[in-house]
């Protein structure tokens, strides 16, 4: 935040794409309220929302690319392992990515032979995240009654019993892993 600039903040509402027209069509009072049922504190961001326009639809998808370096070109970040945001790791493995490409950089004298070193470096770190991204997603992102019940009731109470706090705050900080850079 620069001085004198407003506080910004980025707010997520989570929806399938298939809901987004059903959405749009009912009352944003409505769907105001909604929010303010599951999250009260949020009534100040909502106060701001005037239309539906004023929020932006943003969809994902989970892939990974086979081959993240091809000829002269790196894919990092989205354009290598696009996820789920659910583990909140978007931006930490594209840092992540652009440390490896530049380790890589320096350590190599060909471009090839420091791009298959930034494939190699990245590649274990990103087969985790990909994989739990997979596997927590349904947890959160599902019609099934049966996913949310574990979460809540077996998930949540072991996430706190030692050492799942210390495990899930090591992948949460994206170093549950080696990821690949010194």
């Amino acid at each position: 935040q620069r001085p004198g600039e407003p506080r910004k903040l980025t707010f997520f509402y989570s929806m399938k794409s298939s809901d987004e027209p059903a959405w749009r069509a009912r009352s944003l009072n409505d769907w105001k309220h909604e929010v303010l049922q599951i999250w009260r504190e949020t009534g100040p961001v909502l106060d701001q929302i005037r239309s539906h326009d004023d929020l932006v639809f943003a969809q994902y998808t989970h892939h990974t690319v086979a081959y993240p370096a091809q000829g002269r070109i790196a894919h990092l970040g989205d354009s290598h392992h696009a996820t789920s945001p659910q583990l909140g790791q978007g931006a930490n493995t594209a840092l992540l990515d652009a440390a490896a490409v530049a380790d890589a950089l320096a350590r190599k004298t060909d471009l090839t032979g420091a791009l298959n070193a930034y494939e190699q470096a990245r590649w274990r770190h990103v087969w985790i995240y990909q994989t739990a991204s997979w596997a927590f997603t349904p947890l959160y992102q599902s019609d099934s009654r049966i996913l949310p019940w574990i979460r809540d009731r077996i998930a949540a109470p072991l996430s706190r019993v030692p050492p799942m706090p210390r495990i899930l705050a090591k992948l949460v900080a994206g170093e549950f892993v080696d990821p690949g850079v010194s």
